[in-house]
């Protein structure tokens, strides 16, 4: 398939020959091209290669697509949707990359909250690229260490370039950046009225069809004998390739061709083309230069410059005022040249022109031979003018008929109707003789109009306008095809700025930090933690601020009071007292921390763990099958020696309440154990677990304190370490008791007694 439908001979030589990532691609992870075949990506078979191959132009420059994550690219190949554009990016990275998405995240929890947490870092991304790209950014294992710190640092510097932009800073590049898109390299043809390119040569013509360019103006190749000036008729601007210099002499005839020998370009012929591509593009184009325009302004550090370093910001700017003398169709814009728009509007106007010139003439002659005072009646002379007319009597004759007076205004009125043309079409004095003879000099009503005349004179109009168009449009195409290489890296930095951008906005807004990673550390340990799911509904206006809790499992800097480095603890407390959220925000924590990104937390201490978990609680009837899988993930997790994080929430519910205790209680042995695990289990039935364990354990709770004066709960969110907390079913029924009528109010009071006189015991 020819390379035109899609790259350029030298962008594909590009896309060849640049085979190692821009620095601020390596964020994702230092990759070398390593994919010999398509067929090396999962989820490539033949059909999807082959479209791959078609598209691109060969397999190489798929690859180099693939590998350089260009998900808009891929997802444009016919057949190819944007998700399964994001799998195949994405299997191909995992597979350079020597990691998977799934590699550290072993459950289907686990994935469900990094994917959540993922999607609202992706709202803040402007561009599809970008929100694509950010799958690429999963939990990392231990050996994938540097790539960590590496992300870490990147990720810092957008929290701090964020937190530098003013508030119409931000919209701007929003604003912006929301036009950006990956550039349309395939140029639509669209027909150019009035041009025609003629060639001598077979070769030529061979060529100029396979470039396209017969989609865009006729191209014809003359046989021996042809005139070429038979294939010129009609047309405004004729082009002539000759690359031997040989042309026959009805040529030298016409005053609107160009002649061009065997140094001809595709540029000298149709400079179309190479504004088109601006011209598809114009709005991504546009707003890139606006925007590095906006760096200037925005505040910068070590990453920031890795994207300005590749700016080439004169060169930017040139295009910017290059895009000025262009529309988005690909036309010249009115008032870049005085005499290309005097032109222009004279084509336009000329039917209309010549039409209303014509009809006041004859309005004209008509009212003033009426009003004349000459022997014959008014009436009378205008009906042997309209006789005459009718019977083909000689002008001249009539002429010698005809009173002085007559024949002066209708002399004068043909005068007048020609200046009146000159002036509606805008022609300058040195112009004016141009309309002479339109107006036939022979006396008649309505006064004739030589319709040759006419034609010559609009076929030079065009002629003018067209050659005037095409000059001004060849200049313009000339500066911007050098230019292209400018452009093309400009907008490629900007989508990868607004991924930049799009974490330094969430890290602003969440007040994210960047955790402190270290092998010697073996659980976690958090100071000011937030939960990412609870700060976005705040941030919507859904609920008032989110209390920060602290917590720690394992040897880490942070060891509160009630903690001595315990590898296992159960988390008690009340139903809606946060054991579920404090779980869940280490799994956010540890996700984000192992993908790079920084953390919901004032201060947050973690190893590299080789394994994650997450079991929400089970909700509904569990059946027997469903027991049985979820132990077998239980004995899965005993047995790995991996280093691994575990999080449960409430795994009581799996069987009935007698034997859940033991169960866990198994659980609970094996993993304390075991040095490599940091486990957090969240259960209401701490005190049975203690009571059935052969092992010390650590037991956390979170307390509810009472009700306030709206008889919501007062919770200390923050676990209290060591200690087992109230249970506080009784605060609930309270709660009812008091905000119930009768007979409601008799039952929730005699509930409320049963739990005091159990609570005393």
């Amino acid at each position: 398939m020819a390379r035109s439908i899609f790259l350029s001979e030298s962008e594909s030589q590009d896309f060849k020959d640049n085979v190692t990532h821009r620095i601020r691609n390596n964020h994702s992870g230092n990759k070398i091209l390593t994919l010999e075949s398509l067929s090396d990506i999962p989820g490539v078979g033949e059909k999807v290669k082959q479209s791959l191959i078609d598209h691109f132009g060969s397999e190489a420059v798929a690859l180099k697509v693939i590998h350089d994550s260009r998900v808009d690219l891929v997802a444009a190949v016919p057949g190819i949707g944007s998700r399964q554009a994001v799998n195949l990016v994405k299997g191909a990275f995992e597979h350079e990359f020597g990691a998977t998405s799934n590699l550290l995240l072993r459950s289907v929890d686990i994935r469900k909250i990094y994917e959540s947490s993922l999607n609202i870092i992706r709202d803040y991304a402007n561009t599809t690229y970008a929100k694509d790209k950010l799958f690429l950014y999963f939990p990392l294992p231990p050996e994938k260490t540097d790539v960590i710190l590496e992300r870490q640092k990147y990720f810092a510097d957008a929290g701090e370039m964020a937190r530098g932009l003013t508030a119409e800073q931000r919209e701007q590049l929003r604003s912006l950046l929301g036009q950006v898109r990956g550039l349309y390299r395939r140029v639509k043809p669209r027909r150019i009225e009035g041009r025609v390119i003629i060639t001598n040569d077979d070769k030529v013509f061979d060529t100029l069809v396979k470039e396209g360019v017969d989609r865009w103006c006729p191209v014809y190749v003359l046989s021996d004998g042809e005139s070429g000036a038979d294939y010129a008729q009609g047309y405004d601007l004729v082009m002539l390739i000759s690359p031997l210099g040989v042309y026959d002499e009805s040529i030298d005839m016409l005053d609107n061709v160009e002649i061009l020998g065997k140094d001809w370009s595709l540029e000298d012929v149709l400079p179309e083309k190479t504004v088109s591509f601006y011209a598809r593009n114009y709005r991504v184009i546009d707003a890139s230069c606006q925007i590095v325009e906006a760096f200037d302004k925005i505040p910068t550090n070590d990453s920031v410059a890795t994207f300005t370093s590749v700016l080439d910001f004169e060169r930017l700017s040139k295009v910017g005022e290059i895009l000025k003398n262009i529309d988005e169709t690909g036309d010249l814009t009115q008032g870049i040249d005085s005499e290309l728009d005097r032109y222009r509007t004279a084509v336009k106007v000329f039917p209309t022109a010549v039409a209303e010139t014509e009809s006041w003439l004859n309005e004209e002659i008509t009212s003033r031979i009426s009003k004349s005072k000459v022997t014959l009646g008014g009436q009378q002379i205008i009906s042997i003018l309209q006789s005459a007319d009718m019977e083909g009597a000689d002008g001249n004759a009539l002429r010698n008929m005809l009173p002085v007076e007559i024949v002066e205004t209708f002399t004068t009125s043909l005068q007048e109707a020609e200046d009146k043309l000159v002036e509606m079409l805008g022609l300058t004095v040195r112009e004016a003789d141009w309309v002479t003879g339109i107006f036939s000099e022979e006396i008649s009503l309505p006064a004739k109009m030589v319709a040759s005349q006419i034609n010559d004179l609009e076929d030079k109009l065009r002629r003018i306008f067209a050659e005037k168009q095409f000059r001004l449009i060849k200049k313009f195409a000339n500066e911007l095809d050098e230019l292209k290489g400018v452009v093309t890296e400009a907008v490629q930095t900007l989508l990868e700025f607004d991924l930049f951008l799009a974490v330094g906005l969430f890290t602003t807004d969440y007040k994210l930090q960047t955790p402190i990673i270290s092998h010697e550390y073996t659980g976690v340990g958090v100071q000011g933690a937030t939960n990412l799911f609870l700060t976005e509904s705040h941030i919507k206006g859904k609920h008032g601020p989110v209390e920060a809790i602290d917590y720690a499992i394992g040897k880490t800097p942070f060891q509160p009071e009630g903690t001595n480095g315990e590898n296992c603890a159960l988390l008690s407390g009340a139903n809606s007292g946060g054991k579920t959220t404090t779980i869940q925000t280490l799994a956010q924590i540890v996700t984000m921390a192992q993908s790079g990104f920084p953390v919901p937390a004032e201060k947050a201490y973690l190893p590299v763990f080789e394994e994650l978990y997450f079991f929400y609680k089970t909700r509904g009837i569990v059946s027997a099958g469903a027991f049985e899988t979820t132990l077998k993930q239980f004995a899965e997790i005993v047995i790995s020696d991996k280093s691994k994080l575990a999080l449960f929430d409430e795994v009581e519910a799996i069987t009935e309440p007698g034997s859940a205790a033991n169960v866990i209680a198994g659980l609970i042995e094996i993993l304390q154990a075991d040095p490599n695990s940091a486990t957090v289990i969240c259960s209401h039935l701490a005190r049975e677990i203690e009571e059935v364990t052969d092992v010390p354990i650590r037991i956390d709770g979170i307390e509810a304190r009472g009700l306030d004066e709206n008889l919501d709960l007062i919770v200390d969110r923050t676990p209290r370490f060591g200690v087992l907390a109230r249970s506080t079913p009784e605060l609930i029924v309270e709660r009812l008791s008091k905000l119930a009528k009768s007979p409601k109010k008799e039952v929730y009071i005699k509930i409320l007694e049963n739990l005091t006189k159990e609570r005393t015991k």
